[in-house]
């Protein structure tokens, strides 16, 4: 299979990845997006990949989630705990190439696989909100 990679923001090692991967075809970078744009990128993806060590809410994973995106999501930090969770994606050793690589030929080659984790990650995404949020601190095991 062939596939085609968009890099969607920026960051500090964003200059550093483009000197090194930038003529790679097949391989884009959006820079910065917010509003609509985002909703675009989104929308046009098929897999979220999303190898952050010290994210620690997972905004980017739901965001992308209420777009139907898998997420493929470091096992460290706070994305794995929602992947996890909702069965929404696949948690990787982030600090090694292979197995990102790995889940992504994974997911591109698996149909039944990617149509159970796009399903529950619209899932995963229609579930949360903060009423969930606050009726679960108001669960015993929450309260002192």
């Amino acid at each position: 299979f062939t596939a085609e990679l968009a890099i969607v923001g920026d960051g500090p090692h964003l200059a550093e990845i483009k000197k090194e991967y930038g003529k790679v075809s097949g391989l884009c970078f959006t820079g910065f997006l917010k509003g609509r744009d985002l909703s675009k990128a989104y929308a046009a993806g098929d897999v979220l990949v999303f190898p952050s060590l010290t994210d620690t809410f997972g905004n980017v994973v739901l965001e992308a989630h209420a777009s139907g995106l898998p997420a493929i999501v470091s096992d460290q930090g706070g994305p794995q705990e929602i992947v996890r969770a909702h069965d929404s994606g696949l948690v990787v050793d982030a600090t090694r190439r292979d197995p990102i690589a790995s889940a992504m030929r994974r997911i591109a080659s698996d149909v039944e696989l990617y149509t159970r984790l796009k399903r529950n990650a619209l899932i995963s995404a229609k579930e949360s909100n903060w009423e969930s949020v606050l009726d679960m601190l108001e669960k015993p095991e929450f309260v002192s």
